[in-house]
């Protein structure tokens, strides 16, 4: 991949192999110590459980790095998944995305509408190509054979699943998203979407062009020139990686969030994927995802267990399985937990029977690890757990910490993109964590209306269910084409609209309110960027803008797919919840 840019008044300068300006700037930002978003200040190092750095630890102790794939239906991602997994190429036909697709429908039109997950082992910097036939001894024998492990989340292309897309990157918690274009189909509009999405949740981006083999010459130099463009847009500075030795300065740039590495493969004849594998065999954990933003907004307020639910399954013999990836605290076999919220804002004390990570059975899990847990119900005799009994949002915590479930919060905003202007009563969808469900602006701090670039502090309410959310957490919030980020700083409890949580054990009722908090975030470095990289496009309905109220909540009549990770899988693998939001 050779990206050309014209400079006035001088010959045209090439940012490939020979482009020492880029290659200076990879080794500069290599050199230089990658700051986090928000440090975690000294008197909140020791709060808690388990502490930020304790996570991060955890992670890097795990050797397990996940990587999203995201990308233009149709640009070859599940293919990639399959030639990088199994060390064989495709045929052109299909024959490596065979491998990733599990539904009927999926392998029919060859499009991916569910998450699913893929394990890669390499041990002292060589993969770990696995023999066996069947899909969990394959688990197994990576596992057992190699010292780290990379786990590539196949998201969907599609626009009709771009809300499961979304999911996938606020609540499977990717360390880094891996940008897929078909290099004879250019950079289409979900492309830029994706973009525009992961440089908001700042999401440090690798792009890989496939498909040059079948691209003629004049449509891959116009794929080169417009995606150079589009993330110069975006303050991501591309990197080429033609050569074996910008392996490592690439993958310790990409971490800094300001330089991307540039891939140019070919998933038949299997150019450029060994530069690929080495990069991806560099990569490490991103500790941003552990970092205790709570206890810098409301010292107190993290709670010693975290775990997210990102999918449920009901195994037979077993009963209900939880996947996730657990934030904070240790779990243990036996141990008692807490689950909620239910539909009702109560918590079901639960056991935890069995966990599993990476489809092996471990006796304890640790901070930054996905897992799964065979939970059963404490104390009811009538009546188990049943996969009704889940949402998404659900979270399991500590035995011991608070459970609460808030309605409303307060949270600082910026919109990233939209046609008009947003007022109150605007109703978008709040994607945090786990957490999806329509939200209504109630008041609009300091402004009647907010455009395209402006920051302010907004009251949010849920509409249908209260969730558990912590302060300092990030949330994207999207209604069509339109779409801004934002940083919770206060949750307001006690909602007189919000039902008693009835079923809270003994001593364990949600407190009055948890505290308010300064200024929530630092400057976003990207949003000004992001600003103008998604001003491309309409809204879907000037009437969906922010209208004094009048605002209805988006109409998603596709079914949403259900994932297809295995129950035993713990390796990320997130599930569809069967009761969605509406």
């Amino acid at each position: 991949l050779y990206l050309k840019r014209k400079v006035p008044g001088s010959c045209t300068k090439g940012i490939g192999v020979r482009g020492t300006r880029t290659r200076a700037m990879a080794a500069e930002v290599a050199a230089q110590p990658v700051a986090d978003p928000l440090p975690t200040p000294p008197e909140a190092a020791g709060a808690g459980d388990c502490s930020a750095a304790d996570a991060a630890s955890g992670g890097a102790e795990s050797g397990e790095v996940r990587v999203a794939m995201i990308g233009n239906v149709d640009s070859g991602k599940s293919t990639l998944i399959g030639v990088l997994t199994s060390a064989s190429l495709d045929d052109g036909r299909g024959l490596a995305r065979s491998v990733m697709l599990r539904h009927r429908h999926e392998q029919e039109n060859g499009r991916t509408s569910a998450v699913s997950v893929e394990l890669m082992g390499y041990r002292d910097g060589e993969q770990v190509v696995p023999q066996a036939r069947h899909h969990h001894q394959r688990w197994t024998e990576i596992v057992e054979n190699s010292d780290r492990a990379i786990s590539l989340i196949d998201l969907c292309g599609h626009e009709r699943y771009l809300k499961t897309t979304v999911f996938g990157l606020t609540g499977m918690m990717p360390d880094f998203a891996l940008l897929v274009v078909g290099a004879n189909m250019g950079v289409q509009r979900m492309t830029r979407e994706h973009i525009s999405i992961a440089c908001a949740l700042q999401l440090p981006i690798a792009v890989v062009v496939t498909k040059v083999d079948i691209c003629p010459q004049p449509v891959l130099k116009q794929t080169r020139q417009d995606l150079a463009k589009y993330l110069r847009s975006n303050r991501k500075m591309p990197y080429p990686v033609k050569q074996l030795d910008q392996v490592d300065a690439a993958a310790d740039a990409v971490a800094s969030d300001r330089i991307t590495p540039v891939f140019a493969i070919s998933s038949v004849t299997g150019q450029g994927l060994e530069l690929l594998k080495a990069f991806l065999a560099r990569l490490r954990r991103n500790s941003r995802n552990f970092i205790a933003e709570a206890e810098q907004v409301a010292p107190g307020s993290m709670p010693g267990i975290h775990f997210p639910i990102d999918g449920v399954y009901e195994v037979h013999g077993v009963g209900i399985v939880a996947g996730g990836t657990l934030t904070r605290g240790h779990v243990k076999v036996n141990q008692t937990l807490l689950l909620g919220p239910d539909r009702t804002g109560s918590y079901i004390p639960v056991t935890v029977r069995s966990i599993e990570s990476k489809r092996q059975g471990v006796s304890e899990a640790t901070p930054g690890i996905s897992a799964t847990f065979a939970i059963r119900a404490i104390g009811r005799k009538t009546e188990g757990l049943k996969r009704s009994t889940f949402r998404k949002g659900m979270v399991l915590l500590g035995e011991k910490d608070e459970p609460r479930a808030v309605r409303q919060f307060e949270a600082t905003v910026v919109i990233l993109h939209h046609s008009t202007t947003i007022s109150e009563g605007y109703q978008p969808v709040v994607h945090c964590g786990v957490v999806r469900q329509s939200a209504s602006m109630v008041a609009i701090h300091g402004t009647e209306s907010l455009r395209t670039g402006q920051r302010a502090q907004v009251h949010f309410r849920f509409l249908y269910f209260a969730e558990y959310v912590l302060p300092g957490a990030t949330f994207l919030f999207r209604e069509g084409r339109a779409k801004g980020i934002g940083k919770i700083t206060r949750l307001i409890e006690g909602d007189p609209d919000s039902p008693p949580a009835g079923n809270l054990p003994p001593g364990k009722q949600s407190p009055a309110a948890v505290g308010d908090a300064a200024d929530p975030f630092p400057e976003w470095a990207p949003a000004a960027a992001v600003v103008a990289a998604a001003s491309a496009g309409k809204n879907r309905a000037p009437a969906a803008s922010g209208g004094g109220g009048k605002n209805k909540p988006p109409n998603n009549k596709a079914t949403e797919p259900t994932t297809s990770a295995s129950a035993a899988s713990g390796g990320g693998g997130g599930g569809e919840h069967p009761s969605r939001n509406p």
